[in-house]
């Protein structure tokens, strides 16, 4: 299997998804250079539309951004990353507003009550503590992206509309770890492109050695936030699970995508931007 190299090393996470996917198969299936994922960027100095250049711009940046003062911090207390003249920006939660109450819906008068005064109190941790143990943890990683899947239609369908328009490419998204939400998206964008399971499968779990620096300081993040160190890893069957929920819940793939808004005629546009040839099966 071919992997991308990434020019960005504290970029953790990062690849060509058309590199990863061709490598899996036994012909070139993806335009590369179009489509990357990664975590969190917390710098980003090299335009995509040429990511080996500019090297030592990167490296002075990479300085200013870890000097004590030299940055500073977003609401989760991670450096706040610099944007970058020239390129678009669109700033999309997959677990935004319409996650967060399928969640909270599922939550014990009691401890959404309680959750509610630490929440006014400015005891956001403790708050997010009781979401976590209470909700998230129980439902696992599966019930995690079955959420977002039920709930984040709006979101997901906005960030599937950017990738179907050419002249945004190319385009990267990314979320904390580069895997949950990022692989979901990954994941929808390879349903449309009909790749096959497997594939999709070994590029979710790609992200598991990808991550493995990090995964102790990740481990205690989940802690902190109610949740166990397995989410900290990439089941081997999610790609099968969450493929399964959707014929289940909604018929087939393309009956999911109807269901959001992102019908046949924007699914061509991702399959034109994206295949070598349209003509073809991967």
């Amino acid at each position: 299997m071919a992997f991308f190299t990434s020019p960005f090393p504290t970029i953790l996470n990062f690849r060509d998804i058309g590199v990863s996917i061709n490598g899996l198969q036994t012909a070139a299936v993806l335009k590369q250079g179009r489509v990357f994922r990664a975590a969190r960027v917390s710098f980003l100095s090299v335009r995509m539309t040429d990511p080996f250049k500019h090297i030592e711009q990167r490296k002075k940046y990479d300085a200013q951004v870890f000097h004590p003062g030299g940055a500073g911090l977003d609401s989760a207390g991670f450096i706040a990353p610099m944007k970058i003249p020239d390129i678009r920006y669109r700033e999309i939660n997959l677990n935004g507003s319409s996650y967060e109450r399928a969640l909270l819906k599922r939550l014990r008068y009691t401890s959404l009550a309680k959750l509610i005064a630490l929440m006014a109190m400015g005891r956001r941790t403790e708050a997010i503590f009781i979401l976590g143990s209470e909700i998230i943890q129980p439902r696992g990683l599966l019930g995690q992206a079955k959420d977002a899947i039920d709930s984040s239609v709006r979101e997901l369908k906005q960030i599937l509309e950017i990738l179907a328009e050419a002249e945004n490419h190319p385009v990267l998204f990314h979320c904390t770890s580069g895997k949950d939400r990022t692989g979901l998206v990954a994941f929808m964008l390879l349903l449309i492109l009909d790749i096959p399971l497997d594939a999709i499968s070994a590029d979710y779990q790609a992200s598991e050695s990808e991550l493995v620096t990090e995964k102790e300081t990740r481990i205690q993040e989940l802690r902190v936030m109610g949740l166990s160190a397995d989410f900290a890893d990439c089941s081997p069957n999610w790609v099968v699970d969450v493929h399964k929920h959707i014929i289940e819940t909604y018929g087939s793939v393309p009956g999911y995508l109807d269901c959001i808004g992102f019908d046949e005629s924007l699914r061509s546009k991702v399959k034109s931007n994206l295949l070598e040839n349209m003509t073809a099966k991967p």
